[in-house]
């Protein structure tokens, strides 16, 4: 964990010098930090949701849809980052960087959830919602144990349930 934070560091100063700079071999050296720390991102998301999302993945198992691709849930008027079902569960997971969007997702989500219940994917299991976000927020927090939506946190390497 030590090199974890002392590597965060090392990304935050580079981050700062490199507003004043605009130097292409700093920004080189930022995203290979962020490859250290966070693996490669996916597509056009972030290393930050790209590594939540594989963090997920690794702790709940099961059968993963990648932005609900295979389950017709996007049809409702919100995208997961994942759908995860497993035996007796459906896991709706939604990742965010950014509380504010968090907030704002979680009433989507909210208002979307008794029309996806409908859903043949949700016949007979138990659904799950879980938010993960990439540092904790109180509002977030506040909002999530209101609508009874799980909440993750990524401390350092490791996703932890505040919720």
């Amino acid at each position: 964990m030590q090199v974890h934070e002392r590597l965060k560091r090392i990304l935050k100063e580079l981050e700062d010098i490199n507003k004043d700079l605009k130097s292409k071999a700093i920004e080189n050296a930022i995203e290979s930090l962020k490859i250290a720390l966070h693996g490669e991102k996916v597509g056009s998301e972030g290393f930050e949701h790209s590594y939540i999302r594989r963090k997920l993945m690794e702790t709940f198992g099961g059968n993963v849809y990648v932005e609900s691709g295979g389950t017709r849930i996007s049809k409702l008027g919100f995208r997961p980052d994942l759908v995860i079902i497993r035996e007796g569960e459906v896991i709706i997971a939604e990742i965010e960087t950014d509380a504010r969007r968090a907030l704002k997702k979680m009433d989507v989500v909210a208002k979307k959830l008794e029309i996806a219940k409908r859903y043949p994917v949700f016949a007979n299991r138990k659904l799950r919602v879980i938010f993960a976000l990439s540092k904790e927020d109180e509002r977030a927090k506040s909002k999530a144990k209101e609508l009874g939506f799980e909440l993750f946190v990524l401390e350092g390497e490791e996703l932890v349930k505040v919720i």
